[in-house]
């Protein structure tokens, strides 16, 4: 199985970065969507970039790492069922519109540390193995984490745990309802404007609420976790 899917990729055209920045350039004239829904990319690797129309990867199978650091992007960014074979990078970048990642599949870590989101970052049925980092982001809609799944990562250094971070957050709203999370849960000094839907969580590890300020409804009914520090 494992070789007939390789050898379907090697038969599939791989995208490299200077198609991706291509593309990127070509959407911006044509002002529609810069497209690489169902391709096969090598990696992504752009920095300090502004992109002005939406840019989807919808069900795209990167065979490296996607980094974007300290971007800009004015309208959607678009993962649904996309696959990561690496670590997949937001740190510090804006979006002005949402960023739609559900149901994607992460090898090695998803980190948004910093970043600001406008609308909303939806991760439904997201599986992301290694961790989870939102530490101090800020989203002014809702973070969606439905049914989503944060599992361990084995490497040959060891183990990284599945932990989610959202320390120091700025939030309207979350879910986190039927949620896996082989970890632990930082949400060490997040401030939730709205709601925290917490319903048949599970987490394996330790829930962390120290400094925490949640303004509206908590829902907990079928929450688990090993030890909590409030």
């Amino acid at each position: 199985m494992l070789k007939r899917l390789n050898a379907q990729i090697i038969m599939e055209e791989i995208l490299g970065i200077r198609e991706v920045e291509r593309e990127i350039m070509a959407a911006k004239i044509a002002k529609r969507t810069a497209n690489f829904a169902n391709k096969v990319i090598q990696e992504i690797n752009i920095s300090e970039t502004e992109i002005d129309t939406p840019i989807s990867f919808e069900e795209a199978k990167i065979l490296g790492r996607v980094y974007f650091s300290k971007t800009i992007f004015n309208e959607d960014v678009i993962f649904r069922s996309a696959i990561v074979n690496h670590t997949f990078y937001l740190g510090e970048s804006t979006i002005k519109g949402n960023l739609e990642c559900q149901k994607i599949k992460v090898r090695e870590g998803l980190n948004l540390v910093g970043a600001r989101i406008k609308k909303n970052a939806d991760l439904e049925e997201a599986v992301i193995k290694g961790f989870l980092g939102m530490n101090k982001v800020e989203v002014m809609g809702k973070i969606n984490l439905k049914k989503a799944a944060i599992l361990d990562l084995e490497d040959p250094t060891g183990i990284i745990e599945g932990d989610v971070y959202l320390q120091k957050a700025d939030v309207r709203d979350i879910n986190m309802e039927g949620a896996m999370i082989e970890g632990s849960l930082d949400m060490q000094g997040i401030t939730i404007f709205g709601s925290l839907n917490m319903t048949n969580t599970k987490i394996n590890n330790i829930l962390l609420l120290k400094g925490s300020i949640i303004r509206g409804d908590l829902k907990i009914d079928g929450l688990e976790y090993k030890e909590r520090i409030a």
